[in-house]
């Protein structure tokens, strides 16, 4: 083990770069830069250690041994001494393996930040790290113009403990204007290739598990079958909820953008949650109930009964009226609030609503738990059951399939959360997954995961899309991908997005629709896959045995059978078990 020594770098003058000839941020190997920074003493250590299996000699051992509370508190540091223009695109490519635990997974983030406030970052992407040496190569583009030393280069190790080894680094300056491909490397992340193999198995499941055999059977009054009518099989509805989060307010104005949200909705959507309507402190405003209940029938009044309740509990005094706070030194007229509470919006909402988000976001928020205790979860399952027994009941959080899915302690911690609910009986019918993107996750990686907590047999949905990104290409080839990781996904059962416009957006980067109501190619790609791929309109005719059949994808459809001058309509659910129509035309 080397001493570690103070952060010391000489700057030199680099040539121009380009992409034969790039430049590395820094003047000599890059792991004889690197130094411990941590916030707590004893919360980790870095050692060299010899390789013996790679092309390169020594790597760097990066132990974890106490989670620290922030997540900048224990890192690996370098300062950049090449000098960098806005822009300049680089490739950080770096060997990594996880050592502890054993067989299992690590997590490290590379960040590259200002070397003084306000931090600005050029990169902070967390990485998933296996047991077996695996090679990272992932370009970035700096934010700022920087002198040398005018940035860092980090590997932040604090969100497990873990051993971690890194070696085989180089951050190479290719300047502006060279692409990934250009490189070598997916234009876009690991798996967007039209090729890629995950694509091949994801489509193949669709069709097995989103389709279902249609036949239509059509007979004269004496059941003598009729041959050569013409039957067209019209899709109405998909039975996979489509959705996106809705905002009363923006609902039910009288302008011109009101009215082209209210159609929006109607012509793109068949499942949706107020954003903010039902939440606690909303709710609990006279205006703010009735708008909510207001929203909920408009939306049955046109057709959508897909409506998610989101949310009953969100366990943080940031998220609660002020008169829930005001009891935290009285536990129990605190329960009995909460308890109270939920009977009544459930109640005011029973039969109208598909789901209810019961906990949001339990993980990180625990100012409830931290006085009543987590049993007390249990029990707000309990009373939102009794009170309306046949909506679904739902645990909701972040970033599981998000970040890369490298947060592996938020991940463990939910799925920790969900089996302790399930060991004590809670009645938690779906698991929700947010979906807050500002990087992509692989797809393979996203199926990972889901498959892991597909293993408690319970709905999955991904409640709130977005990508939160201003490189359209990128945001459009990752909501395609999205879309099929989870419309391929047995255990999926809706997909909502956060919002769709950027006049009612909480990151108006991540809409499909512009302010002025032009759409982005995110929004081609959904339409593309909802409305056309998947989405069965067919026409043909029956044979001598008056059938035809089909597969389609499941859903409502209209069934309009014709043959000479005679035409008859018939209404029909396709299901996983089928469907078989039988047209008698007089």
């Amino acid at each position: 083990m080397r001493p570690f020594l103070l952060l010391v770098t000489a700057l030199l003058p680099l040539a121009a770069q380009s992409i034969d000839q790039p430049l590395s941020l820094f003047n000599a190997d890059p792991i004889d830069a690197f130094r411990l920074v941590r916030g707590d003493i004893g919360s980790g250590r870095m050692e060299r250690v010899s390789v013996s299996d790679q092309a390169f000699p020594e790597a760097l051992s990066l132990t974890t041994t106490v989670v620290p509370n922030s997540s900048w508190n224990l890192r690996v540091r370098a300062l950049g001494n090449g000098a960098v223009k806005k822009d300049d695109t680089i490739l950080a490519t770096f060997w990594a393996r996880c050592v502890e635990p054993a067989g299992g997974e690590c997590a490290l983030i590379l960040n590259v930040e200002q070397a003084v406030s306000p931090y600005t970052k050029s990169a902070s992407t967390p990485f998933i790290i296996g047991p077996e040496w695996k090679q990272f190569r992932f370009i970035f583009r700096m934010a700022e113009d920087y002198a040398p030393g005018g940035y860092y280069v980090d590997f932040w190790m604090s969100q497990l403990v873990q051993v971690a080894e890194v070696g085989g680094m180089s951050f190479s300056n290719y300047g502006p204007g060279v692409k990934a491909t250009d490189l070598g490397i997916d234009a876009l992340y690991d798996g967007a290739a039209a090729d890629a193999p995950w694509r091949i198995a994801a489509e193949e499941r669709i069709d097995q598990i989103r389709k279902g055999d249609l036949t239509v059977a059509v007979t004269d009054p004496d059941g003598n079958p009729i041959a050569a009518a013409e039957v067209r099989v019209r899709m109405k509805r998909h039975a996979f909820g489509w959705g996106t989060a809705v905002a009363a307010s923006v609902l039910f104005g009288t302008k011109d953008d009101n009215e082209k949200y209210r159609q929006f909705i109607l012509d793109n959507f068949n499942c949706v949650v107020l954003e903010n309507d039902l939440k606690w402190p909303s709710w609990d405003t006279e205006n703010g109930r009735i708008r909510a209940l207001q929203a909920v029938q408009w939306f049955h009044d046109n057709g959508i009964h897909k409506i998610r309740g989101h949310n009953l509990v969100w366990p943080s005094w940031q998220y609660l009226p002020a008169k829930v706070k005001a009891l935290e030194n009285d536990p129990e007229a605190l329960r009995q609030l909460l308890l109270d509470h939920i009977q009544d919006e459930v109640t005011a909402n029973r039969g109208t609503l598909m789901d209810w988000d019961v906990i949001n976001e339990a993980y990180t928020n625990r100012d409830l738990q931290k006085i009543l205790g987590d049993d007390e979860m249990v029990r707000w399952f309990q009373v939102a059951r009794e009170y309306d027994p046949d909506v679904k009941l739902f645990i909701n959080d972040y970033n599981i399939i998000a970040a890369n899915g490298a947060n592996i302690l938020h991940r463990n911690g939910y799925f920790d959360i969900i089996t302790f609910l399930l060991s004590k009986d809670a009645p938690v019918d779906g698991i929700g997954m947010q979906g807050h993107f500002g990087s992509p996750t692989a797809p393979e990686t996203m199926l990972r995961i889901i498959d892991r907590f597909a293993t408690f047999n319970k709905q999955i949905e991904i409640t709130e899309f977005d990508f939160n990104s201003s490189d359209e290409e990128l945001q459009a080839q990752f909501t395609r991908d999205l879309l099929i990781t989870a419309f391929s996904h047995p255990s999926m059962t809706n997909f909502l997005m956060w919002g769709f416009w950027e006049g009612q957006h909480w990151l108006p980067r991540g809409a499909m629709v512009r302010q002025d109501w032009t759409t982005k190619p995110n929004y081609d790609v959904w339409r593309e896959l909802v409305y056309t791929k998947w989405w069965t309109n067919e026409l043909g005719a029956t044979g001598e045995d008056g059938l035809y059949a089909l597969r389609g994808f499941l859903g409502d459809y209209e069934i309009e059978v014709t043959a000479g001058e005679k035409t008859l309509t018939i209404p029909v659910t396709l299901t996983k078990d089928g469907a078989v129509v039988r047209a008698v035309l007089e």
